[in-house]
C-alpha cells in the first residue's frame, strides 16, 4: 500500500475508534465525572504507550527534540487538556451524535488557521463551506432549550480547541515523531487530570461495573485513535486527513443507535448534516487550491 493509502486507512480507523469512544464514554459517565474519566483513560494509556515505546526503542527521538520543538509539544499538550475536558463534559450531557456533529467545528477552525498561517485569501468554496457549517450549528442550537444551551457552548469550545490542537500537532510533528509525541501528550494530560481529581477529593478506583469501559476507551482513544491520526498526518496533509475524519459522526450515530438506542431529533440531524456538508466543502476547496499551487503533497514526500 502507498504512503497516502496508509494515511487514509489510519485516518478512517481513527474516526471509527473515536466514534465508538463517544458512545462508551456516554455510558461510563453515568457513574464518573468527565475529569475522572480523562484521568483514568489517559493514565492507563500512558502506561500502555510507555511500554510500547520501551519495547520499540523510541526514546531516542525524545532526546533529539530541540528547545523550539519542546515548546510546540507543550502547546499541543495544553490545548489537548482544554479540548478533552470540554469534549467529555459535552458528551456527558448531550446526545453523543449531536455532540459529535458540533465537534466538527474543529474543521472550520483548522481551515481558518491554515489560511491565516499561509497568509492566503478565503476563497469561494471555503466561504460557502464556512457559512454552511455555521448554519448547521445554528440549526442544532435552535433545537435546544435553555437547560441544554450551556453544554452546547461547551461542545462549541471543544470543537474550537481541537481545531487549534490539530494545527499545533502538525507543527509539533516537525520536531518529534508520532509515537513519542503521542506518549508525551498522553502523560501530560494524565498527570494534569490526576492532580485535579485528587485535589477535588474524587475516589480513583471505585469504578463498579464501568471498569471495562474505562479500559476500552484508554486502549481505543488516546492510545490507538490518536496515534492512528498522527500516523495519518505524517502521510497526508491536514486537509486530507481532516476530510476523512468527517465520517466520525456517522460512526457515532450507528453505534449509539445500536447500543444506547438514542436518535437525534430531525432538526438536530439536519443541522449535523449541514455541518458535515460544510466541512466537506471547506476541505475540498482548500485541498483543490493547495494542489493547484503545489502544496498538496503528503508530509513525507
Amino acid at each position: 500500500m502507498s504512503e497516502p493509502g496508509k494515511g487514509y486507512t489510519f485516518a478512517m480507523l481513527s474516526a471509527l475508534l473515536s466514534g465508538i469512544n463517544y458512545v462508551l464514554g456516554k455510558w461510563v459517565m453515568a457513574d464518573l465525572s468527565p475529569e475522572l474519566l480523562v484521568a483514568l483513560i489517559f493514565g492507563l494509556a500512558a502506561l500502555i504507550q510507555g511500554g510500547l515505546m520501551a519495547a520499540r526503542g523510541d526514546w531516542k527521538g525524545i532526546r533529539r527534540c530541540t528547545a523550539r520543538g519542546w515548546l510546540w509539544v507543550l502547546f499541543f499538550s495544553l490545548f489537548s487538556v482544554v479540548a478533552l475536558w470540554t469534549l467529555w463534559t459535552g458528551i456527558k450531557y448531550l446526545d453523543p451524535t449531536v455532540a459529535s456533529f458540533i465537534s466538527r467545528l474543529q474543521t472550520l477552525v483548522t481551515v481558518f488557521l491554515g489560511i491565516a498561517l499561509l497568509k492566503d485569501r478565503f476563497h469561494r468554496w471555503e466561504a460557502v463551506g464556512g457559512v454552511v457549517v455555521i448554519l448547521g450549528v445554528a440549526v442544532i442550537y435552535a433545537s435546544f432549550d435553555l437547560r441544554l444551551s450551556l453544554w452546547f457552548w461547551i461542545m462549541v469550545a471543544s470543537g474550537i480547541s481541537f481545531g487549534v490542537t490539530e494545527v499545533v500537532a502538525k507543527v509539533a510533528l516537525r520536531y518529534l515523531e508520532a509515537t513519542p509525541l503521542s506518549f508525551i501528550r498522553t502523560l501530560f494530560v494524565a498527570v494534569f487530570f490526576l492532580v485535579w481529581v485528587m485535589l477535588d477529593g474524587q475516589p480513583l478506583l471505585h469504578l463498579g461495573r464501568t471498569w471495562w469501559g474505562v479500559v476500552a476507551i484508554a486502549v481505543m482513544g488516546p492510545t490507538l485513535a490518536r496515534l492512528f491520526y498522527l500516523y495519518a498526518l505524517e502521510r497526508l496533509d491536514v486537509s486530507k486527513a481532516a476530510l476523512v475524519n468527517q465520517v466520525q459522526p456517522l460512526f457515532v450515530f450507528l453505534v449509539a443507535f445500536l447500543f444506547l438506542g438514542t436518535i437525534p431529533s430531525v432538526r438536530e440531524f439536519a443541522g449535523g448534516l449541514l455541518i458535515l456538508a460544510g466541512c466537506v466543502a471547506l476541505i475540498s476547496g482548500r485541498a483543490g487550491r493547495m494542489i493547484r499551487n503545489g502544496w498538496g503533497r503528503a508530509v513525507n514526500e
